[in-house]
């Protein structure tokens, strides 16, 4: 009898130790019901990427004179990179500008001997019958008053007849004025052929201190962008050849626009819309995380290993001064979002019989299963439409 009421205390022991440890689940991890906001997001992987880059050179032979910017400066669009021995084009200049001064003279000149002449005695190059034209003027207006009353009177064809008329005398006033061309004398004709020669002497003066002015300007690269300067590959002292000048002096990038491209499979690319927020996660820089915005989806597919992709492109916003052109990248874009809702972590829920259900922890470590409603997951958090409140802790492990 004793040996059994031991054995049956034992045994009332250790039930009691299990349904202690089955009540209480102190060492469990928890989390607790929280507002959030839930992101369902698609990824795709790549590189980050620059699109403004610009190489620039030189476009005339020379000697490089100065060189004013290092690689890893930052340059402002505007700002003078290089230049060349610019004395010879100078000159160049400035005898150019000689000539059109020299060519201005000679062009007033020919001019005011034109002037002098009995040329302004000429009504252009035409000889004008002043009285045929007074008449043919007289002629429509009288026209023209006959018509007025013949309207007036309701006579309209008889009206139309005489404006007929009318536009035939102005025809005979414009022939009139233009009666016949001049036979100039010849010394004057002489005299305008000279101007015109003079006239055209100015016109290539100018457009030959245009070229030289073009050449003094060519021997000055700047910078077509901002952004910072990435490879220099010219010295001062360099003699540029015509061989070599077409070789980039510069490379300027900017940094400020950056943008990555990945491939998405068809599955998903029907949820994806160009201006699609995004967030953009880089290997290189842990727990830094760049917003973004879908910029490009091609309309063309890439078909790999069998599955059809389309190209999709994701520019950054303000991006960190720490990411750099080149970097691997993971853009997770927002496919949908739910803000201010009830969330828990995706570990916290769990599959019973069919149903989500979360282990709700009280204060005293015991856990009671709850069956929930889900909304929408989003990687690692998910949205609790029904069956927790807000502040309620939740098992992140299945209890013993």
């Amino acid at each position: 009898m004793r040996r059994t009421a031991a054995a049956i205390l034992a045994l009332s022991l250790v039930i009691a130790t299990l349904a202690g440890c089955a009540g209480r689940n102190d060492a469990l991890p928890t989390a607790s019901v929280t507002r959030g906001e839930v992101r369902s997001t698609i990824s795709v992987s790549g590189n980050l990427e620059a699109p403004d880059k610009r190489f620039v050179s030189f476009t005339i032979p020379g000697t490089v004179d100065r060189v004013l910017f290092e690689k890893g400066d930052t340059v402002r669009r505007g700002d003078v990179l290089a230049t060349l021995d610019s004395r010879d084009l100078q000159r160049n200049v400035d005898l150019a500008r000689t000539q059109v001064e020299q060519a201005s003279v000679q062009y007033q000149i020919a001019d005011q001997q034109l002037r002098e002449t009995i040329y302004p005695s000429y009504y252009g190059s035409y000889v004008i019958d002043v009285p045929g034209v007074w008449m043919a003027l007289d002629n429509a207006a009288e026209r023209v008053d006959r018509a007025q009353d013949l309207i007036d009177r309701g006579d309209i064809t008889e009206a139309h007849v005489l404006l007929q008329q009318v536009l035939q005398d102005i025809d005979s006033a414009k022939e009139r004025a233009e009666a016949r061309k001049w036979d100039f004398p010849i010394a004057i004709r002489i005299m305008e052929l000279q101007r015109e020669a003079a006239a055209a002497s100015v016109t290539a003066a100018e457009l030959n201190m245009q070229a030289a002015r073009d050449a003094l300007d060519d021997a000055t690269i700047t910078a077509p962008i901002d952004g910072v300067i990435t490879m220099v590959e010219i010295n001062e002292g360099d003699i540029l050849t015509p061989a070599t000048m077409a070789s980039p002096a510069f490379q300027i990038v900017d940094t400020s626009r950056l943008q990555m491209s990945g491939l998405i499979d068809e599955m998903d690319i029907a949820e994806i819309t160009v201006g699609q927020d995004a967030y953009v996660t880089l290997d290189a820089l842990p727990g830094v995380e760049v917003d973004g915005t879908v910029s490009f989806i091609s309309q063309a597919a890439m078909i790999q290993a069998g599955v059809v992709m389309y190209q999709t492109t994701i520019s950054l916003v303000d991006p960190d001064p720490r990411v750099k052109d080149g970097m691997s990248a993971t853009a997770n874009i927002i496919a949908e979002r739910r803000d201010n809702v009830l969330t828990v972590p995706a570990s916290a829920v769990f599959r019973d019989a069919g149903r989500d259900v979360v282990y709700l922890v009280a204060d005293d470590g015991s856990t009671t299963m709850q069956q929930v409603t889900i909304g929408l997951r989003g990687g690692r958090i998910v949205e609790i439409l029904s069956g927790v409140n807000e502040g309620d802790r939740v098992a992140l492990q299945a209890p013993n």
